[in-house]
C-alpha cells in the first residue's frame, strides 16, 4: 500500500485502465487530493489503500474512473454544506534558477623537443715521442762486451704518442617548469523563469473581504525635462 511519503505534489494520477484523472494537489496523512478537472467537478480525495502501484512517477489506482464516480462520498461537491473554517488552497508556482558549473577544455600547451646535432672543437693537450739519433765517437775507455762482438741483429725502439679519445654523456643543463593558476571570475548566466499569478474575480452577489495580500506599489513619479511632474 502506498504511504504519504511515496507521493509528491504534481504527480499524475491514472485509473486502473490507464486513463489520466488529474494530478495530486494536496497530500494528507490518510488520503491525497486529485485536482478538479474534466472528470471531477471539484477536488477528489483518494485513500492510500486505493493505490495499486506507483510507476514511472505516476500514481496508478486499483479501480477505474466509474468506480470513483460512484463513490461520491469522498468528493467535495459544489452544493455541500460550508464547514466552519474550511478553506481551499490554490498553489501558485514559480520557477527558480538553479546554476551549476562544468569544466571544459578550452586549449592546450604543446611542448615539442627536437634533437639538434652540432660539431664542437675541443683543444686537448697530447704528448708524443720524437726520435733523434746521434752518432758520437767512442772514447775507447769502455771495453766491448765479448758476447756481442760481430753479431748481426736489429734493435726495435717503440715510438709512442698520445691520442685524444672523444666520448659524450648526457647532462641536464636546464628544465622547463609549467604551472597552472586558477583565476576566479564571474560569468553572467541568463534563464527564463515562469511564475503563476492569481487574478481573483467575483460574480453575482458575493461578499468579499479585503485581500490579505499587500496591493501593488503605485507607479513611481518621474520628473519631466520642463520641471513638471507626470505619472
Amino acid at each position: 500500500m502506498a504511504t504519504q511519503q511515496d507521493l509528491r505534489h504534481g504527480m499524475v494520477v491514472r485509473s486502473a485502465d490507464g486513463e489520466k484523472l488529474g494530478k495530486v494537489t494536496r497530500i494528507e496523512p490518510t488520503s491525497f487530493e486529485i485536482e478538479k478537472g474534466l472528470f471531477f467537478t471539484t477536488e477528489y480525495l483518494v485513500r492510500y489503500d486505493e493505490v495499486a502501484d506507483i510507476r514511472d512517477g505516476e500514481v496508478i489506482l486499483a479501480h477505474g474512473r466509474e468506480q470513483l464516480a460512484r463513490a461520491g462520498g469522498q468528493a467535495r461537491e459544489a452544493g455541500a454544506p460550508i464547514g466552519q473554517g474550511e478553506e481551499i488552497r490554490v498553489p501558485l508556482v514559480e520557477e527558480e534558477v538553479s546554476v551549476g558549473k562544468s569544466v571544459e577544455e578550452v586549449g592546450r600547451v604543446q611542448i615539442k623537443k627536437e634533437v639538434v646535432t652540432e660539431e664542437r672543437q675541443v683543444a686537448v693537450p697530447v704528448a708524443r715521442e720524437v726520435v733523434h739519433v746521434e752518432r758520437v765517437p767512442a772514447s775507447g775507455e769502455r771495453p766491448a762486451a765479448s758476447d756481442t762482438l760481430f753479431e748481426e741483429g736489429s734493435i726495435s725502439v717503440p715510438i709512442r704518442e698520445e691520442r685524444a679519445e672523444v666520448s659524450t654523456r648526457p647532462v641536464v643543463k636546464e628544465e622547463l617548469r609549467i604551472g597552472k593558476d586558477v583565476i576566479q571570475g564571474q560569468e553572467a548566466a541568463k534563464a527564463k523563469v515562469r511564475r503563476e499569478k492569481a487574478d481573483v474575480r467575483t460574480e453575482g452577489d458575493v461578499t468579499r473581504e479585503p485581500d490579505a495580500i499587500a496591493p501593488e506599489e503605485p507607479p513611481i513619479e518621474r520628473a519631466t525635462g520642463t520641471g513638471g511632474r507626470r505619472r
